[in-house]
């Protein structure tokens, strides 16, 4: 995401979108009533035809709808101000929005933590493929903001059938692996598996890939039990830290064990996690990405709660329906806390 232009007198912000994930923080930060400026297309009359015309409107928001892992955002409303030759005003519409596109979103105000969130999309640095191998399996993963897609799960040729199995299977593993970069281009490549057949891949990716870093780890296997594991990896963090579903894993697995040993230092449920920010006591909070989509009493209550916490510096982790922690999450009233220190 790209942050064209901010104009603080229309509370206006122009952005150019550049991923999926540029897609999924709009549906979270879109409210109902806010205004967006894009192009579009409609079907208009012309006598006894009509024709699908490309223009530019303003659409008074009423919901958004956006399909993990798809490159569009459906943005619902009222049209406010179009061409008046085409006589739409007032009409429902929705805005396709596509990756390439350009949008301006005007609210009444601009909170902290939408803008803040939208900074630090235009802000990050790193993409990542996950491959973990065996020698007989192997799973091909790329983080998004939204979660973990997984591009490939297969078995490998069993290791008695004929001499020299290792070497192809590794280089089967190897050329589907490039081809995920060539379509994605990562920054950099994860290797991990729990023998040294994450070696033999890793020689056939160099010698395909001339200018992707490879980071080479060991879990306990090639499946998404081992994909949950290196997510919670040290690795990781310092690969692409700037994702949360990274972060939430290795925040989210600290806060069972506080629990477990100083449950004193752990609070979750709206109105006791709101009560330990307004104290300050609040060192890290993980919520699920529902909350942001609820009802506007209740998203309008976390909102402020959100602000809170970044103005007392503590940290907001955003936990997305495909993180590996969302469930354990949503059953813990899907709003938890991490403590500076104890409170009553």
């Amino acid at each position: 995401m790209r942050i064209l232009e901010f104009d603080e007198k229309r509370q206006a912000v122009k952005l150019h979108i550049e991923s999926e994930d540029d897609l999924w923080i709009l549906h979270l930060i879109l409210e109902k009533d806010d205004k967006v400026v894009a192009k579009t297309t409609r079907d208009i009359g012309l006598g006894k035809e009509s024709r699908r015309i490309p223009m530019t409107i303003v659409l008074k928001v009423d919901y958004t709808e956006f399909q993990e892992f798809t490159n569009r955002l459906r943005i619902h409303g009222i049209i406010e101000d179009a061409p008046e030759r085409f006589g739409i005003r007032g009409a429902h519409h929705t805005i396709n929005l596509d990756i390439g596109d350009e949008i301006i979103i005007i609210k009444q105000q601009w909170n902290k933590y939408a803008l803040d969130k939208l900074k630090k999309q235009a802000d990050k640095r790193s993409k990542i493929i996950i491959a973990l191998v065996d020698f007989d399996e192997y799973l091909i993963a790329i983080p998004f903001e939204q979660g973990i897609k997984i591009l490939s799960e297969k078995s490998l040729r069993s290791l008695n059938e004929e001499e020299g199995i290792i070497e192809q299977n590794a280089l089967e593993v190897a050329t589907e692996l490039a081809e995920y970069v060539k379509q994605y281009n990562p920054d950099a490549i994860l290797l991990a598996g729990p023998g040294f057949f994450k070696e033999e891949v890793a020689k056939k990716v160099n010698n395909i890939l001339k200018n992707k870093k490879v980071y080479i780890d060991s879990v306990s296997s090639a499946t998404r039990t081992g994909l949950h594991e290196i997510l919670k990896r040290d690795i990781i963090d310092k690969i692409m830290s700037d994702y949360e579903i990274a972060i939430g894993a290795k925040k989210m697995e600290k806060a069972m064990e506080l629990l477990a040993k100083q449950p004193e230092l752990v609070t979750y449920g709206l109105e006791q996690v709101k009560n330990a920010v307004e104290m300050g006591a609040v060192e890290t909070v993980l919520l699920i990405e529902d909350l942001l989509s609820s009802n506007d009493q209740e998203r309008l209550a976390i909102e402020r709660i959100l602000e809170d916490i970044e103005n007392k510096r503590g940290e907001i982790i955003l936990v997305p329906k495909e993180s590996p922690i969302y469930f354990e999450l949503k059953n813990l009233t899907g709003i938890l806390a991490i403590l500076r220190f104890r409170i009553n």
